[in-house]
């Protein structure tokens, strides 16, 4: 019966991992990639990948708690990465795990991230980390949830360039313009 639902939590994981990973919004991508953490976590345990379950399950909280953002805990999380991710070295039950001690790096800070480019790039080598594990793992659920990410991640990063490039359009001709004005108007 449980292995049934995992096909279908597993293509809802695709889906909002991707749509969380192509939005600017910074509150939205953190409930969206929460949720789509939290539905990939069957595939990982069908596939024995343990480690991941256990970090997937702090990985939602922490995307919960990073989208309402209070303070106080995310100083508490900031605090904790390092002894969190010497707790995932030392708890190992498979070499693949430790993709996930560099993505218990990333991800955390991703989770507490304000900025919308900053979340995304650490949010990017959380992903290659995490791919490789649910690859060597043969999860392969969470590793179409990494992949369709990282497409997203490179969606998103396009986007932000051609934005980036349409403000500084915008700017000189506001400046040509103001320049304009000041010859005209004395």
């Amino acid at each position: 019966m449980f292995s049934f639902f995992v096909p279908l939590l597993g293509v809802l994981a695709i889906i909002l991992n991707a749509i969380g990973m192509a939005i600017k919004d910074v509150i939205k991508t953190k409930v969206l990639l929460g949720t789509s953490v939290a539905f990939i976590i069957p595939d990982l345990y069908l596939s024995n990948g343990i480690h991941g379950v256990y970090q997937s399950i702090i990985v939602a909280i922490m995307y919960y708690i990073g989208a309402l953002e209070y303070k106080r805990v995310e100083k508490v999380i900031l605090y904790s990465i390092p002894f969190f991710s010497i707790f995932l070295l030392l708890g190992l039950k498979e070499y693949e795990g430790l993709f996930l001690v560099l993505a218990s790096i990333t991800t955390p800070l991703a989770t507490i991230s304000k900025d919308s480019f900053k979340m995304k790039l650490l949010l990017l080598i959380s992903t290659f980390s995490w791919g490789t594990y649910a690859f060597l793992m043969e999860a392969w659920f969470a590793f179409a949830f990494d992949l369709l990410g990282a497409f997203a991640l490179i969606y998103f990063f396009g986007q932000y360039r051609r934005e980036k490039k349409a403000r500084e359009l915008l700017d000189k001709a506001y400046d040509e313009f103001e320049k304009v004005k000041e010859e005209i108007l004395p």
